[in-house]
């Protein structure tokens, strides 16, 4: 009987090993943000653990952050930040990422990004920030695309932009240290809900004239993982391309996750703007090239680069 039960044991353990020997790991790293929902559709539906992988999601507290970890290999997957970080890392090492997934909007309008001034704000458009304070997210793109949508209207030179953390933005706007921001939403119906600002310009990136469109988030996997383990790769494409058809089937369904994940108020999480995930074969590229090159006009970027060489098919 202890034979039976000792070869019994030893079985199982060989099991157990080739099992956990196995299963597959990749780290996925991404930003919090209403961007990012696949990955938690992702999660929360089990399609890592129906393909085998164990999954380290690690946040990043900015896009320069989680752009350098996937420079470095640090993570495997950059899931997911804006696409213009991408092209900065692109113009010194095109060749250290791939894009398998992208996130914007196929047509000029859009409620994603807004301008907000406060409340009781004497300003009634574009053509009154002239020689005022205005506030982006960090980073030289930011900055850059506030300029750019507002040279349609006015000569940006005076306007003092400053940087300002996502999470201070509002208080910023609040306190007098800005007289307007633009940013992406929910930051703007926060600002509303709180009676602190109201709409400067409902959809100022219609101003630039991109009538296709056009893809501001990227998901991107790093050349390490795409050398060493191509198939990997493919099966985490799957998975997303999954997340995405489900979202599209039913938005709502998943909106709730932005609550459980982002700690959104139930209310933002139903209502903020939510536009479409294009899977990269049906991404228009063209059209996201037309607006690497109006920052690159800008001034955002110093190398010019054919953005269309820098995405993935397996």
């Amino acid at each position: 009987m202890k034979k039976r039960i000792g070869g019994l044991t030893i079985i199982l353990l060989v099991m157990t090993a080739g099992t956990a020997f196995s299963e597959e790991k990749v780290r996925i790293g991404y930003l919090r943000v209403v961007m990012s929902l696949p990955t938690f559709v992702a999660a929360e539906k089990g399609l890592f653990e129906q393909e085998g992988l164990k999954v380290e999601f690690i946040p990043f507290e900015s896009g320069t952050l989680v752009i350098d970890a996937l420079m470095t290999s640090r993570i495997d997957a950059n899931c997911c930040s804006a696409i213009t970080g991408f092209w900065f890392a692109a113009q010194s090492a095109p060749d250290r990422f791939k894009i398998f997934l992208a996130y914007g909007w196929a047509s000029r309008k859009n409620r994603n990004f807004v301008v907000i001034v406060k409340k009781d704000s004497p300003l009634k458009d574009l053509k009154d920030l002239k020689g005022k304070r205005v506030g982006t997210y960090p980073g030289a793109t930011s900055v850059e695309l506030a300029r750019a949508i507002i040279r349609t209207q006015i000569d940006p030179e005076g306007i003092v932009f400053q940087e300002v953390p996502p999470t201070i933005l509002i208080s910023a706007l609040a306190a007098g240290q800005i007289d307007a921001f633009f940013a992406p939403e929910p930051t703007g119906m926060i600002a509303i809900s709180q009676g602190i600002g109201r709409h400067l310009v409902e959809e100022p990136m219609g101003l630039l004239g991109l009538e296709r469109g056009v893809a501001t988030v990227g998901f991107g996997f790093s050349s390490q993982l795409l050398n060493e383990n191509p198939g990997l790769a493919k099966k985490v494409k799957g998975i997303y391309y999954k997340a995405v058809d489900l979202i599209d089937r039913d938005i709502t369904a998943y909106r709730p996750l932005l609550t459980k994940y982002l700690g959104l108020p139930d209310w933002v999480a139903m209502n903020v703007p939510l536009t479409k995930w294009m899977k990269i074969e049906t991404l228009d590229k063209e059209a996201t090239q037309q607006y690497f090159d109006l920052l690159y006009k800008e001034g955002a970027y110093k190398k010019k680069i054919d953005t269309t060489t820098l995405y993935y098919a397996n």
